[in-house]
C-alpha cells in the first residue's frame, strides 16, 4: 500500500466511515458531494453528470441545496456514500454503512451496491451488524472476534458455523435462518437466507400441524386512558424557514417502551430534543405528569428524564470511562455504588474503565452512554438511534436492559431504524412521516400492517397458510408442540 501513489490511492479505494460527521468538510451538501471529484480533476461534465446519477440513486436530490450541518444523521451517511460512490472506486470499503439509514433507504442502498458489485466489477468490503438485508447479499462472509479471523466462507456454511460455535456467536445469526434452525427444519436442501427463499420453504411444508394460528401472547403495554406521564399537544417547530414537527400531537404513559419510525430526516431526533425540553416549540404545549413546562418542572426534568443523542460522542464530559461513570453514580450511597459494579460486569466495560470515552468505538460508546443513564435515578430515557453500531449480543442485552426498566414502572421512549430490535423490545410504536405522528400502535398490529416497516419474520410468514409471527421467538412458541418437541424436525 505504501507504494501506491496517493492520487490513484484516491481514485480507486473509497472508503466510508462509520461516524458521519467526521468525514464531512464542506458547509453546502452539492460541495461536499463533488469534493473529492474536483480533487482528482475531473471534468465538469462529467462532475455534473456523476452528481445527478449518484444523487437520484441515493434519493439526495431535495437536500442538495442544504448547508451539511443541518442533515439529519442518516442523510449525513447518505451524503458521505454518494460523494464515494461519485468517484467509481475499484475497492469500496464500508463501516456499518446502514447505522444511520431507515430501513427503506437501506435496502435502496444495499442493492444499489450489490448492483455497482455485479455490474462494474466494483469490490465491496463492509462491516455490518443489521444483518436480515445485508447477509443475503455477500458472496463471502467474515467472523472477528477479539481482533482475530474466526471463520473465512460462504454465507449458508457461515450460519452452520455460528449455530456450532456457542452462544457469543449464534446471535450473529440473520432472522430468516436463525427461525428454520431453532424449529429444526433444516435437514435437507439448502438453508434459506432470505425472505423469499424463506416462503418458499414454508410453502413446501404448508400441511405441517402447526400448534396455533392464533396471534401469540406479547408483554402487555401499559396504554391506557389514564393521564399520560409527557404529552404533547399541536407543536410545531421550526429550523429557520423549514417546518419539522407540524401539530404534533402524542401521549407517552407510565411503563411503556415506545418506538418512534420514520424516514431520514423526518424529525425523529427533532421530536426527543423537544421532548427533553432542549428544544422549545414554536407553538403547541407540552406537559408533564400533567403540568405544562415551567422553570420548577424543568428542575424536575432535569432530574428524571435522561436525554441520548444520536451521537454519543457529544454526552461524554470527563476523561475516562470511569470518570464518566462515577460522574453518574455521584451523590449516590452503597447500593447505588453496588449498583455501579454491577453494570461495569453486565456491559463488560472493565477494559474500558482507563480510556477516554472519544477513543472507543461507535458501540462501545452508546454501551458507555447507556449505562451512565441507567446509573441515574431516571423515570423517563429518551434514546435516539441507541442500537446505532452495537452488534447483536449488545443488543440482546439492550433489549433485556429497557424491557425491565419499562416493567419497574418507568418509560422509554426511542427512534429506531431496527425494525428486529423494536419488534422484541418495544410495546407500542409509532411512525412519523413529514413531522407527523400517522400511525401508533402496539407491536403486533403495527408489523402486521406494513410492507416494509416491518421484520423479515413477518414478511416470511404472512400469507403463506401458517401462523404469522413478528419475531423469531414468536414463531418458535408457534411452531413447537405442547412438548416442545418441534413440529418441523
Amino acid at each position: 500500500m505504501q507504494d501506491l501513489p496517493a492520487h490513484r490511492a484516491a481514485g480507486e479505494i473509497g472508503m466510508v466511515f462509520q461516524h458521519p460527521g467526521h468525514q464531512i468538510v464542506m458547509e453546502n451538501t452539492l460541495q461536499e458531494l463533488v469534493f473529492g471529484m474536483e480533487n482528482l480533476g475531473f471534468s465538469s461534465e462529467l462532475m455534473r453528470r456523476r452528481a445527478a446519477e449518484t444523487t437520484a440513486y441515493l434519493g439526495l436530490e431535495k437536500v442538495l441545496s442544504r448547508p451539511t450541518e443541518s442533515l439529519s444523521g442518516g442523510q449525513k451517511q447518505l451524503l458521505n456514500l454518494a460523494s464515494v460512490l461519485a468517484l467509481r472506486p475499484r475497492l469500496l470499503l464500508l463501516d456499518e454503512p446502514t447505522g444511520h439509514l431507515d430501513p427503506v433507504a437501506a435496502v435502496r442502498f444495499l442493492h444499489t451496491v450489490k448492483r455497482l458489485n455485479e455490474e462494474t466489477g466494483m469490490t465491496v468490503i463492509f462491516t455490518e451488524h443489521r444483518l436480515e438485508e445485508a447477509y443475503p447479499l455477500a458472496d463471502r462472509v467474515l467472523v472477528m472476534n477479539q481482533g482475530k479471523l474466526c471463520f473465512n466462507g460462504l454465507p449458508r456454511e457461515g450460519v452452520r458455523w455460528m449455530k456450532e460455535s456457542g452462544p457469543g456467536h449464534r446471535d450473529l445469526i440473520p432472522a430468516i435462518p436463525s427461525l428454520i434452525l431453532q424449529t429444526g427444519g433444516s435437514e435437507g436442501g439448502a438453508l434459506p437466507l432470505t425472505v423469499k427463499e424463506g416462503r418458499k420453504w414454508l410453502q413446501e411444508r404448508e400441511n405441517l400441524p402447526f400448534l396455533s394460528f392464533s396471534d401469540p401472547p406479547r408483554r402487555a403495554s401499559s396504554f391506557s386512558p389514564r393521564q399520560p406521564l409527557l404529552s404533547l399537544r399541536r407543536v410545531d417547530f421550526r429550523y429557520a424557514e423549514e417546518t419539522v414537527l407540524k401539530q404534533t400531537t402524542f401521549d407517552i404513559f407510565t411503563g411503556e417502551c415506545v418506538a418512534i419510525f420514520g424516514g431520514n430526516g423526518s424529525g425523529k431526533s427533532t421530536l426527543l430534543k423537544v421532548m427533553a425540553g432542549l428544544l422549545p416549540p414554536n407553538t403547541g404545549s407540552i406537559r408533564y405528569r400533567g403540568r405544562k413546562w415551567t422553570r420548577r418542572v424543568s428542575r424536575e426534568r432535569i432530574r428524571r428524564i435522561g436525554y441520548l443523542p444520536q451521537n454519543p460522542e457529544s454526552y461524554f464530559l470527563h476523561e475516562t470511562v470511569e470518570a464518566e461513570l462515577q460522574a453518574a453514580s455521584r451523590q449516590a450511597g452503597e447500593e447505588r455504588r453496588e449498583r455501579c459494579r454491577e453494570v461495569i460486569s453486565g456491559f463488560s466495560l472493565t477494559p474500558f474503565l482507563s480510556r477516554h470515552p472519544h477513543d472507543l468505538s461507535g458501540g462501545e460508546m452508546q454501551k458507555v452512554a447507556l449505562a451512565c443513564l441507567l446509573l441515574r435515578d431516571l423515570e423517563l430515557l429518551l434514546l435516539d438511534e441507541p442500537t446505532k453500531g452495537v452488534d447483536p449480543e449488545c443488543k440482546s442485552l439492550f433489549s433485556r436492559l429497557l424491557k425491565s426498566f419499562a416493567e419497574q414502572g418507568k418509560t422509554v421512549v426511542l427512534t429506531t431504524h431496527d425494525v428486529e430490535f423494536a419488534a422484541v423490545t418495544a410495546t407500542r410504536c409509532s411512525l412519523l412521516f413529514d413531522g407527523e405522528i400517522l400511525a401508533s400502535g402496539t407491536v403486533g398490529s403495527f408489523f402486521r400492517e406494513n410492507d416494509f416497516y416491518t421484520t423479515a419474520v413477518y414478511r416470511m410468514t404472512r400469507d403463506t397458510g401458517v401462523p404469522e409471527a413478528v419475531t423469531v421467538e414468536e414463531a418458535v412458541r408457534l411452531w413447537q408442540g405442547q412438548s416442545g418437541r418441534s413440529v418441523l424436525s
